[in-house]
């Protein structure tokens, strides 16, 4: 149980370092419809994909 919290604050403090990281960077050829495209792919892609792994290491473990 323990080793789930820890995992996932680090996963937490990953996201947030990787975001910050990003945000700080100027793109000259923003392109508001490509940006919304990567934000859907993250939200509805990565994140229950990453549920899944998550659930499948605490299944397992």
């Amino acid at each position: 149980m323990n080793f789930m919290i820890v995992l996932a604050i680090v996963v937490c403090m990953v996201a947030l370092v990787v975001t910050l990281m990003l945000t700080q960077a100027v793109d000259p050829d923003y392109e508001k419809n490509k940006n919304i495209a990567k934000l859907s792919f993250i939200y509805i892609a990565l994140i229950p994909l990453v549920a899944v792994v998550i659930a499948l290491i605490w299944i397992f473990i």
